[in-house]
């Protein structure tokens, strides 16, 4: 059976790292035909400002491992997010004798299951690992027994680390100096060629980011079950009627309720690694109760991953199952229509569903009593920002 080998990613630009892991996998799969795919958008990143057809002139370079590789522009001319499930259905129909073979990095293993329709992935093609940090083994083994579970294949091939990210070199964190260590001649070519990279990237500035509550959708849906995907629909219902009610953006709401447990079924692992590559703004969210882990990693994910932007939305996201002091309007709603939303029946909630439509801070600071009386008679831990949003309500309003 002839091999098919998936080699994709956004490549702006593409360095020798690049080079190294593609290198590892074609000797590992040895497959008859190699598919390197720029990205159009990429899900989990905001849209390249490099232009598609520069980075897939750049994609060039790959040409030099071997007369089996093929450059393609089929995502670029698909417009839009670029989804590695639409990617391998394209070439399932394309190849449909031969075996599908994609390659990722250890990163992206341990967060798989964020991907689109991951499960469908697994059914289509054999995951190629190649690891991009040493050290990390033992977390890929385990990443790779739960996949396996789910019926999928998973295959290492064993590539040198490489200390060098594209974002590195875009920013200027590499000086430009020293690209030649980093980036093959011809990409090095095309850089000076078009005059690429000249600055830092600007900041994103503020608003929802590019990602719709039909992206959101679309994203989320497959990465939870039944059940808490039908809660996370009713939040967003009872998010968007309490937006409505106190003169907040529904949109906003909506997008904030749709991404706020992305991550409530991700392994152990998984969120640790989100942590990990992120400790900055995950602020040694390890050391704080593994209960509220998922609201960290979410607002990681829908920031980093997925391009939105807008801090109040990510604000909430963060929040929504522990809040904290000085709470913004989004804040609130997606702390009240998490803990109230239609399937919820814990005694109280009635109540509580009354007051949140004639008095959010009063309905805010019972929801937050009740959270943390929750906790403490299930003899779990107590996160000390519960506690502090708690008593900050309180002074708020006097009592």
């Amino acid at each position: 059976m002839k091999k098919v080998l998936l080699y994709g990613g956004t490549f702006d630009p593409p360095h020798n790292g690049h080079i190294n892991n593609l290198r590892a996998a074609l000797e590992l799969v040895q497959p008859d035909r190699v598919i390197v795919m720029p990205a159009g958008i990429p899900p989990h990143k905001a849209a390249s400002a490099t232009p598609g057809e520069v980075r897939l002139a750049m994609c060039d370079c790959f040409k030099a491992l071997s007369p089996l590789v093929e450059v393609s522009d089929w995502e670029l001319r698909q417009g839009g997010r670029s989804f590695t499930v639409h990617t391998m259905e394209m070439l399932r129909a394309r190849f449909p004798d031969a075996a599908l073979y994609l390659s990722v990095g250890s990163d992206m293993l341990l967060t798989f299951q964020l991907w689109c329709r991951w499960q469908d992935i697994l059914q289509m093609a054999t995951l190629v690992v190649e690891s991009r940090r040493p050290g990390d083994d033992a977390a890929l083994a385990e990443a790779a027994r739960v996949l396996e579970g789910y019926g999928g294949r998973v295959l290492f091939a064993r590539a040198e680390s490489y200390p060098c990210a594209s974002s590195d070199l875009r920013t200027g964190k590499i000086p430009r100096a020293r690209w030649g260590q980093y980036l093959p001649p011809s990409v090095l070519q095309v850089i000076e060629t078009r005059g690429l990279y000249r600055q830092a990237t600007p900041p994103r500035q503020g608003g929802t980011g590019i990602m719709t509550c039909e992206e959101a959708k679309e994203l989320v849906k497959p990465r939870l079950s039944h059940k808490r995907w039908t809660h996370t629909k009713n939040v967003k219902k009872m998010a968007v009627q309490l937006a409505e009610r106190w003169g907040e953006n529904p949109e906003k709401a909506a997008l904030a309720a749709l991404l706020h447990d992305s991550a409530k079924e991700l392994p152990r692992e998984a969120l640790l690694q989100i942590f990990a590559d992120n400790a900055i703004i995950a602020e040694n969210a390890p050391a704080r109760p593994a209960a509220i882990w998922h609201g960290i990693a979410a607002a990681i994910l829908a920031e980093k991953m997925w391009g939105v932007t807008d801090p109040e939305i990510l604000s909430a996201i963060r929040c929504h199952t522990t809040g904290k002091p000085g709470m913004s309007l989004l804040d609130k709603i997606l702390y009240l229509a998490d803990m109230t939303s239609d399937e919820r029946d814990w005694p109280g909630v009635e109540e509580l569903r009354r007051l949140e439509m004639e008095d959010l801070d009063k309905a805010l600071l019972v929801a937050l009593k009740q959270s943390i009386d929750f906790v403490k008679e299930k003899g779990g831990a107590l996160d000390p920002e519960s506690v502090a949003a708690y008593e900050y309500q309180k002074a708020q309003l006097g009592c």
